[in-house]
Order: structure tokens, then sequence, then C-alpha cells
């Protein structure tokens, strides 16, 4: 336990240096937003995307792993690296944490570009060099709902001060189930130290994971009958 805290105390020290290259940011996607929302380019707020500001808050995940290099990391963002030498590294997330993942054995886990019909399977485990990648098929009935609508089209302009942007949108469920469906899918590599979660499209995440984890917790508290 002291090892996590360890880590994200680093972490968050890493993160505070970021703010000045978010503000020089910020005008890109206010600018992107006066787009119609279906052509905003999701490179923008993406792991995939080239912002400063992802940048230099990755190096921070690099620093981590490499200062507590027994601890055993889950990673979850909305998409994931390539992981193909043909294809070049874009975006500050997936430059720092690919090699990371390769050297390190932790587990990364995303968005495929792939729908699904919602049925709950194994996380997709694939091996990268020591690490592993999981990118899961996410529900193709709620994924507008989740992605373009509440994620983009709600939290997006609220995060970036930009309230009067923000859609009334019944997305919200569609938001929550599908973080459901991740929390349940990552669920299964539960014997790791950590969770460390991106993106504001994964808000809810640490609470569904906290609560799929609480017969566990209770069990364990109260022992065998």
């Amino acid at each position: 336990m002291i090892r996590i805290h360890n880590a994200l105390d680093t972490a968050t020290l890493a993160y505070s240096s970021t703010s000045g290259a978010a503000q020089q940011d910020e005008t890109i996607n206010q600018h992107a937003f006066d787009q119609q929302p279906d052509e905003i380019s999701p490179k923008l707020d993406e792991p995939g995307g080239a912002r400063p500001a992802h940048s230099i808050a990755s190096g921070g995940v690099a620093d981590v792993v490499n200062q507590q290099p027994d601890l055993k990391l889950v990673v979850i963002s909305n998409r994931v690296a390539p992981f193909d030498p043909s294809k070049p590294q874009t975006g500050g997330l997936a430059a720092a944490l690919e090699p990371v993942v390769q050297r390190s054995g932790a587990v990364w886990v995303g968005s495929s570009d792939n729908r699904g019909d919602g049925t709950e399977r194994p996380l997709p485990l694939v091996e990268t060099g020591a690490g592993f990648v999981a990118r899961l098929d996410l529900p193709a009935a709620d994924y507008p709902g989740y992605y373009r609508g509440f994620s983009n089209s709600t939290l997006w302009p609220a995060l970036h001060s930009l309230p009067e942007r923000m859609s009334g949108s019944d997305d919200y469920d569609s938001y929550q189930r599908t973080n459901g469906f991740i929390a349940r899918a990552v669920f299964d590599v539960r014997d790791r130290d950590a969770f460390w979660v991106h993106d504001y499209h994964l808000i809810p995440l640490g609470a569904n994971l906290h609560d799929l984890a609480r017969p566990i917790r209770e069990s364990a508290a109260f022992g065998p009958d």
C-alpha cells in the first residue's frame, strides 16, 4: 500500500508541471469545438492526439514505473497505442507508455476500433514485450451516447470552461453503462497493485471498480463461516 501511495504522489507532482502547457493548448481545443460536434477530431482529446499537456504528464507515468519497478500497474485510457512499428507514435500518452508497458510488464487497456454486442468476455490480453495490451469492443448500442454524446458534448465543454457549449443530451445512461462494461472487463486483473485511469471518458470507472470489489472486501473482513 505504501508503494502505491508513493507512486501516486510522484504522479501528482509530475502532473502539476502541466498547467502552463494545458493553458496554451486550451486555445486549440476551443477552436476545435467551434466546429460541428461530429467534425471535431477525436485526436485532440485522445491518447493518439499530439497534445503538449499530455506529453509532459505522460512522462510522469514513465517516471513512476521506473521508480517502482515491481509495481504491477494497470493503465486504462480511452484508446491505446497501436504497438505497430510500421505506424508512428502520435501523442504524449502513446509515446510515453508504449515502451514502458513493453519493458515493465504493465497492462494497458482501452477501446478498440470495433464495436461489440455487449457480450462480456474475459479481458483479451495480448503480450507485447514484458507487458500486455487489451482492446475492448465497446457495446455498439451505447457507444454513440457514451463517446460523442455525453463525453464529447457534455463533459468536454464542461472541463474546458465552456458551459454554454454543453448539450442537454440524454446520454448519461449510455456513459454509465459503458463505464460499467469496462470496469467488469478490467476486474479480471484485480490482483495487480493499482489501476491508473486516464481520460474524462472514464470518470465513473474508479467507483465502479470499488463497487465490484466490495463483496470481496466484506468476505475477507468477516472471514469464513
